[in-house]
């Protein structure tokens, strides 16, 4: 166990991050893995214009074998997550386009929360608690923030995943970072990105018109601004659990007022 003393002079003990051969194997794999999508070109052929461009082929392929591009998908995309490759938004526009609203939001769905899951046990096991517990020393915000997050870890995590701009790369380090609980992270997680993923993939679905009919260089600020009152209501969305966390926490101080 390794324990550190908080700025309220409060010992804590923590259970080791793992062994450090594990912590420089998963920095190793994710560095290899970065590497090797970026050798292989994977972001820039993670764009709408290639999605453009090869519609036919993939269209082709997905029709003549449904399950398997359906499985090949949801591993690209959990991929993708998992080691913050560029191009989210562009793998669920791009699963409503292939598979429809449905289908390619749930495959949407899946995939970021499998990546997501697997980005929050690496950086747990790849930070370690020597670095962590060295910034949690000199930062007593970096302290409040984990007191806050262990407090309330299913709401908070909701709260970010309801947020469409909240980028996943960064919510998956900071629950690592901060050991958040892995069960109500992965829950919150998987019921929060399903609005987004099937909000994108309904988009997705029309895309054929939108290729047919916008200039390549236009079409991203076209869906930006189709979806511009769409997000504003999944941001309305997002303050719903602080809003029911603020109104139980009233309640239950008044019941012990009354008391």
């Amino acid at each position: 166990m390794v324990s550190i003393t908080t700025s309220q002079g409060r010992t804590e003990a923590h259970a080791p991050g793992g062994p450090k051969w594990a912590r420089f194997v998963v920095v190793g794999v994710v560095l290899a893995a970065i590497a090797a999508a970026i050798w292989f070109g994977l972001p820039d052929k993670l764009s709408l214009n290639e999605l453009r461009v090869q519609r036919g082929v993939l269209l082709a392929f997905v029709h003549a074998h449904p399950w398997r591009s359906l499985a090949l998908y949801v591993l690209l995309y959990t991929a993708v997550v998992t080691f913050s490759i560029p191009g989210a938004l562009v793998m669920t526009l791009s699963g409503g386009f292939l598979f429809g609203t449905l289908e390619g939001g749930l495959a949407a769905a899946i995939a970021v929360s499998l990546g997501s899951v697997l980005m929050y046990l690496g950086a747990h096991t790849a930070l370690g608690d020597s670095l962590r517990l060295w910034l949690m020393r000199r930062s007593p915000l970096l302290q409040r923030l984990e007191t806050e997050v262990s407090r309330h870890p299913f709401t908070n995590t909701l709260t970010l995943r309801l947020i469409p701009a909240a980028p996943i790369f960064l919510v998956n380090l900071a629950a690592g970072f901060v050991r958040m609980p892995l069960l109500p992270y992965a829950l919150a997680t998987v019921i929060g990105v399903i609005p987004s993923t099937f909000l994108y993939a309904w988009v997705g679905e029309g895309l054929d018109y939108l290729f047919a009919t916008i200039q390549p260089d236009s079409l991203m600020s076209v869906i930006r601004t189709e979806l511009a009152l769409p997000v504003l209501g999944l941001l309305c969305l997002a303050a719903v659990p602080l809003a029911v966390r603020w109104w139980t926490g009233r309640r239950v101080a008044q019941r012990h007022a009354v008391q």
